[in-house]
Formats: C-alpha cells, sequence, structure tokens
C-alpha cells in the first residue's frame, strides 16, 4: 500500500514539473519575440539593429528590451509603449567596442499590461546574437 502511495504521488509531481515547465516555455513567446542579426564588431561607436513584436492582449502596454554583454553586463536598453511605438518593429543598440568585447549577446524583453490596479510583468524568452571581430 505504501509503495503505491509513494509511486502516486511521484507521478503527480513529475507531471506538474512537467506542465509547469511546458507553460514556461510557451509563456516566454506568447508575449513577444526580439532577434537580432550576427554582426561584425566594428571599431568605434556603432548602431546594431534588432527586431521584437509585442503580443499584449490588450491596449494598454509597455515593453522595455536589455541587451546584456558576454560577460553578463547590462549594455543597452530601449523602451516601447503604444502611444508612439508600434507592436511589431526594429529599433537598434548602440554599441561601442571600446565598453565590450566580441562574443554571444542576450536581447531580454519586458512586456507589462495595464489592466489593473497593478501591472501585470512577462518575461519573453530571451534571444542571441553574436558579435565577431572582423
Amino acid at each position: 500500500m505504501l509503495r503505491r502511495t509513494l509511486f502516486g504521488s511521484t507521478a503527480v509531481v513529475i507531471s506538474l514539473v512537467m506542465l509547469l515547465a511546458g507553460t514556461a516555455t510557451a509563456a516566454g513567446t506568447y508575449w513577444g519575440t526580439t532577434g537580432a542579426p550576427d554582426r561584425v564588431l566594428r571599431a568605434g561607436c556603432h548602431n546594431y539593429p534588432y527586431h521584437y513584436r509585442v503580443r499584449p492582449h490588450g491596449h494598454d502596454w509597455s515593453a522595455e528590451t536589455f541587451l546584456v554583454d558576454p560577460t553578463g553586463d547590462g549594455l543597452s536598453s530601449g523602451a516601447f509603449d503604444p502611444d508612439s511605438d508600434p507592436r511589431t518593429g526594429r529599433s537598434h543598440f548602440r554599441i561601442c567596442r571600446a565598453s565590450t568585447r566580441a562574443g554571444r549577446f542576450t536581447i531580454r524583453m519586458k512586456v507589462s499590461i495595464y489592466d489593473g490596479p497593478n501591472p501585470r510583468v512577462h518575461w519573453v524568452k530571451r534571444s542571441h546574437f553574436h558579435l565577431s571581430h572582423a
């Protein structure tokens, strides 16, 4: 009897973990996407383009993008809202070679929905691109 109960409890726990893992993945892309092409990290300071898509499921929203460099440090950011920005668009991060190094960069995006007294915040699945030396 004890064996059956433990096995049943284990199956429930495993099912819940799998369900939550699937939900986190689906929710990460449900609220939007970001992306950028691989490029060459040029000398000086230059604009490096990226694209975004916000799926806010409401009219009152805002989105913030964050660029993380290969060392894990925050490097740049951007902000979008429905009064001045489309739900799908392009922007750029200004990157100076003197303040970073070549490698894998990460774009994070936070979407906030304002449909009550407090905003609901959703993090979009991270995207990555590479900047290499010429």
